[in-house]
């Protein structure tokens, strides 16, 4: 498959992915999770909706990241948080198949890695984010919504420590629903630059 239709694929599956991220947010909030609010307990076929969408993320990732990386401002930087979120997000994919087998499995691994997926995605959403916003050839917003997850789980985090952890209940969709919109926004805008070249953003003239 050529790159041009890659790029195309990736636009698609960012903006289907970043809708499913959106839609669970939402879902995840009090007032759909009533008396039920664990993962693990979901009904099978939403796990499969989740396995379906970070499999489509993981195409948007690979679309934007050929996109961006003819840009010289997209760098180390970049390929870098590329590289982490795509290892976070094929976590997102495999556990939905786990919960679907066993939601006491899913549950006690992702106890023991969550801390560290949670700080792997949050360092990854910083590095490409940043990245984005320095090619400045994708739409700065999708950029600044994925940047600006990261302080609301750093918030939730301190909930939990200090109180009160129902901070937590709403925060966390929060966080999802800003990563959502955040590759429903980059999506469309690689869509509609997908046949572009990409240039740097030119640097201002020299005062003289």
């Amino acid at each position: 498959m050529s790159t041009s239709n890659l790029i195309r694929w990736g636009a698609i599956g960012a903006v289907f992915g970043g809708a499913v991220y959106l839609v669970s947010a939402i879902l995840s909030t009090p007032l759909f999770t009533g008396d039920n609010p664990s993962w693990y307990q979901q009904n099978p076929l939403w796990y499969l909706v989740e396995f379906v969408g970070a499999v489509a993320l993981l195409v948007g990732l690979v679309g934007l990241y050929l996109y961006l990386r003819r840009s010289p401002r997209f760098g180390r930087l970049g390929t870098g948080g590329f590289y982490m979120l795509v290892v976070v997000t094929a976590y997102n994919a495999i556990l939905p198949l786990i919960a679907l087998a066993s939601g006491s499995a899913a549950e006690s691994i992702d106890s023991s890695l969550g801390p560290l997926y949670a700080l792997g995605k949050m360092l990854a959403v910083l590095l490409f984010g940043i990245a984005i916003l320095r090619t400045g050839t994708l739409p700065r917003a999708g950029a600044w919504l994925m940047l600006s997850a990261v302080p609301v789980v750093l918030v939730t985090i301190g909930s939990f420590i200090v109180g009160p952890e129902a901070f937590g209940d709403w925060s966390f969709p929060v966080a999802a629903g800003l990563f959502g919109l955040a590759f429903i926004t980059l999506g469309y805008g690689l869509w509609t630059h997908r046949s572009d070249p990409v240039q740097p953003p030119a640097r201002p003239a020299p005062v003289t």
